[in-house]
């Protein structure tokens, strides 16, 4: 029966038959001499591309907030470890080549029976398996010892086999059948597969020689269309039984897969039978390599069987695997590691690791949840930086990938298989149970894969992505209500919901696929829909099928030349990225969204190091005389890597008066001195870097020598508070960040001149025993927190969002006493106040001390 018959499905052929022999024209699977150097000369210089990686990502400078960067490290490291392992096996992928035939094989067939399982299914098995052509004798091991089942065996000349001690499972049941079967080769076949005639031709060959214990050929399954999860399950196993599996026959340890294992009677005898166990064919193969006998991979199709069409028996069958080898991994390795070649130690010791895929998904799950609560990253590397060194990682091996296509097994095979992925991901909270069942003993009962099991809409099996799917909703949401715009301008925070965002996507998706009633339905409504005009939508399909088979065929034969492209990428993006290192400074210093902590000191006469931080404020005292046409003092400012803060600050020759500051105030609305405006504009603008301008600091403050307090003043210079904005702004100095400094909270609340007026808000905080009323020292929380408050419950919500700056931090009091507040005043702000995204420190001590640790803590929260 041709292989697309097969796959239709129709409700009459639910277990097919496989009359076509192997290979077909639906065989993919190709190698040629010359095939292994391009993809290795990929893999060389990916192997490059990882080095590169990992040095930007290892850099201390790199690394964000401890515990989240210890998060994403393991989840990093996991995923590049995965990638070696995958390249490993890309390396040598060489099908055997079958030796000359020198003798004839007695063979038994094996297959197993459980109460509850289909009739027609096994039925159906035993009647393919008396359609294999080569001689040999065939076996139900019948655990639930039926009549009917009976009765078919002695019509189908079958001999039918049970036991009464039902112990060890599907191994107990077949080493029950061994005591009575006497072939020298025994091929055991799942009751739900069903295998090709030419089946045996195909592997036994290969017994041909002394040292090889099984003989493995392609696991293929016939009902790969009958629903999203029969489909994304079936995506999962491509290139296993492709490329890899044929790179684990070159060195003789070809994974056992139980469903059509063809084994030598006298190396199962070696090792007292099939081990027992959830994943009983593992063990098998783990004895049996430990015992010195090799095995063959035939990357040939020879049976098709029926993968979990439900969510309920796909989950079942990956709690009962990842449960199996991980106690294979903690119990069975260790004694029989010193019976494996060192390439079987490293297969055993990698392969059963798989299944921590759930718990590294778990932590790719929390971290945007974790990042955004806390408003803490993981990594602080620029991100130019870091797409230079992960893109060309990405790219290269993504295009690997492609090129190993050409090893799968059949044509339908190829594609991104992005289903596949989608569906495991989903399936972390399974992966992670069975660690925790491995941890703590917890056994799981060998309970067969349901073979008919019947779609509903499931609601518990999908309620762990429901809750982490509200998790990161509400963590998102939280965000951006509590941090506002200093969460939606943060282009790390925007990548961070935008990775929970996607994490919501892929659970979503999972949630979906869980409602298989809901699917089903859609399904038949499809259904008749096409039905109505089936050549339209028929060549809608067929011509779709051509498109994507093109693309992956394209991206398969041009995957070298695409990497010559990546290449020249990779190294215009380096070139790109060593020339912008002497401007690291970003240009939207205004919303300190995309900067690091800023840093500075304010002491008077200080000298910041040779070579600063770039992200080290300094402050610039500029006079503006307050007499007619007097010019703004020139700007002299080092054109390092720092951000200045310029203060423009009113002077006079004598002792200034209210009405002097206020005939000052008004000669700048009048436009009397746009001149010396236009001058200040045209430095700045030369200067072609970001800048902090503040006009009048603590202008409500009365130890200013430019103080203004009566409600008319204040009216005033929130109106040249506003025309200074806009006469820059017209002039189009854009590098100039606008910072309000007022003193007090009344006036904070009274004369904000804006959302569109401030980018940053400044204020001092200085302990000083002196000064207060209580003549007492305070804690930086007692001095901060009237401000804050008063911030966070401003009429005007805007002001929430603003970045803060703290212009002058320091306690006035002995250097003991001073240090311990100026640590606790840090401590605070890293806990309590995220909105502070800059600190002036009142003494170049103080600024020693915790510059680089703040660089370090508090960079790109």
């Amino acid at each position: 029966m041709p292989l697309q018959q097969v796959y239709s499905f129709l409700s009459r052929m639910k277990w097919p038959t496989f009359s076509e022999t192997t290979p077909n024209e639906a065989y993919n699977f190709s190698a040629r001499s010359g095939d292994n150097r391009p993809i290795r000369v990929l893999i060389l210089i990916g192997l490059l591309f990882v080095i590169a990686f990992l040095v930007v990502y290892f850099h201390p400078d790199n690394q964000g907030y401890s515990w989240l960067y210890g998060m994403l490290t393991a989840s990093v490291v996991f995923k590049l470890l995965r990638l070696l392992h995958e390249w490993y096996h890309y390396w040598t992928v060489i099908p055997p080549t079958p030796p000359v035939v020198s003798r004839t094989w007695r063979v038994d067939v094996l297959t197993t029976y459980c109460a509850g399982e289909p009739y027609e299914m096994v039925v159906n098995t035993l009647h393919a398996i008396k359609r294999i052509t080569y001689p040999h004798t065939t076996y139900l091991c019948d655990e639930a010892n039926d009549p009917y089942l009976r009765q078919v065996c002695l019509d189908l000349d079958v001999r039918h086999i049970t036991r009464v001690l039902k112990t060890d499972a599907k191994a107990g049941n077949i080493n029950n059948a061994l005591f009575e079967a006497t072939g020298d080769i025994c091929l055991i076949i799942d009751p739900d597969h069903v295998p090709v005639p030419d089946f045996l031709d195909h592997v036994l060959p290969y017994f041909e020689e002394p040292t090889v214990g099984f003989v493995q050929c392609v696991q293929g399954y016939y009902n790969r269309q009958q629903s999203v999860v029969a489909f994304g399950a079936t995506e999962q196993t491509y290139s296993f039984y492709g490329p890899m599996m044929t790179s684990m026959g070159q060195y003789g340890t070809a994974q056992a897969i139980g469903a059509n294992c063809t084994f030598r009677r006298s190396a199962l005898d070696s090792i007292g039978g099939h081990a027992n166990g959830l994943s009983e064919d593992m063990h098998t193969a783990m004895r049996l390599h430990a015992n010195g006998w090799e095995s063959v991979y035939v990357p040939l199709p020879l049976s098709f069987g029926l993968v979990p069409a439900t969510l309920s028996a796909y989950y079942k069958q990956q709690l009962k695997w990842a449960r199996g080898t991980f106690e294979l991994l903690v119990t069975v390795f260790p004694m029989v590691f010193s019976g494996l070649s060192w390439r079987q130690r490293l297969h055993y010791g990698s392969l059963p690791l798989y299944y921590l895929l759930g718990s590294v998904q778990l932590l790719d799950l929390l971290i945007p949840i974790l990042s955004l609560l806390l408003m803490r990253l993981p990594l602080k590397v620029d991100l130019l930086l870091f797409a230079t060194a992960y893109i060309p990682l990405l790219l290269t091996g993504f295009l690997i990938r492609q090129y190993a296509q050409r090893w799968l097994i059949e044509r339908h095979e190829a594609g991104f298989h992005l289903v596949g992925g989608i569906l495991a991901s989903g399936t972390w909270w399974v992966y992670v149970l069975a660690l925790i069942y491995t941890v703590f003993r917890v056994k799981v009962p060998y309970i067969p894969t349901p073979k008919d099991d019947q779609p509903r809409n499931n609601f518990r099996l999908v309620l762990p992505n429901i809750v982490m799917s509200l998790l990161t909703l509400g963590a998102i949401g939280f965000s951006v209500y509590w941090y506002g715009r200093f969460a939606l301008n943060n282009i790390y925070s925007q990548l961070m919901i935008g990775f929970g965002l996607l994490n919501v996507l892929i659970l979503s998706l999972n949630i979906i696929v869980g409602q298989e009633k809901v699917l089903l339905t859609i399904g038949n409504w499809v259904q008749r829909v096409s039905a109505r005009r089936p050549d339209f939508y028929g060549s809608i399909r067929l011509s779709s099928w051509h498109v994507r088979h093109c693309l992956y065929g394209w991206l398969r034969l041009s995957a070298v030349r695409l990497f010559g492209v990546v290449l020249l990428l990779s190294i215009g993006m380096g070139l790109f990225v060593y020339r912008k290192k002497i401007d690291p400074l970003p240009h939207l210093v205004r919303y300190a969204t995309t900067q690091p902590f800023y840093v500075g000191v304010s002491a008077p006469g200080v000298t910041l190091p040779a070579n600063p931080n770039a992200s080290a404020i300094v402050p610039h005292h500029l006079t503006w005389p307050v007499q007619a046409h007097a010019s703004i003092e020139p700007l002299s400012v080092d054109r390092t890597n720092q951000l200045p803060l310029l203060y423009l600050e009113p002077a006079c020759a004598g002792i200034p008066t209210a009405d002097t500051m206020r005939a000052f105030l008004k000669s700048i609305l009048q436009g009397d001195r746009d001149e010396a405006l236009s001058r200040f504009v045209w430095q700045v603008k030369a200067f072609r870097k970001p800048v902090l301008v503040s006009f009048m600091p603590d202008f409500d403050d009365p130890a200013k020598g430019w103080y203004v307090s009566d409600a008319r003043d204040l009216l005033l210079m929130q109106q040249v508070w506003h025309y200074l904005v806009r006469f820059c702004r017209t002039r189009h100095a854009s590098s100039i960040a606008w910072i309000w400094c007022p003193s007090r909270p009344s006036t904070l609340v009274s004369h904000y001149p804006g959302d569109a007026y401030v980018d940053w808000l400044g204020v001092a905080v200085v302990n000083d025993p002196a000064l207060a009323p209580d003549h007492k020292s305070h804690s930086f929380a007692a001095l901060y927190q009237l401000f804050h408050t008063t911030v966070r419950t401003h009429p005007d919500y805007s002001i929430r969002q603003k970045p803060i700056l703290i212009t002058r931090l320091g306690s006035a009091t002995d250097i003991n006493a001073a240090r311990r507040w100026t640590l606790d005043a840090v401590e605070l702000m890293r806990e309590r106040y995220p909105t502070i995204r800059g600190i002036v420190f009142a003494d170049q001590e103080a600024f020693e001390r915790h510059n680089y640790r703040l660089l370090a803590t508090q960079s790109n929260p």
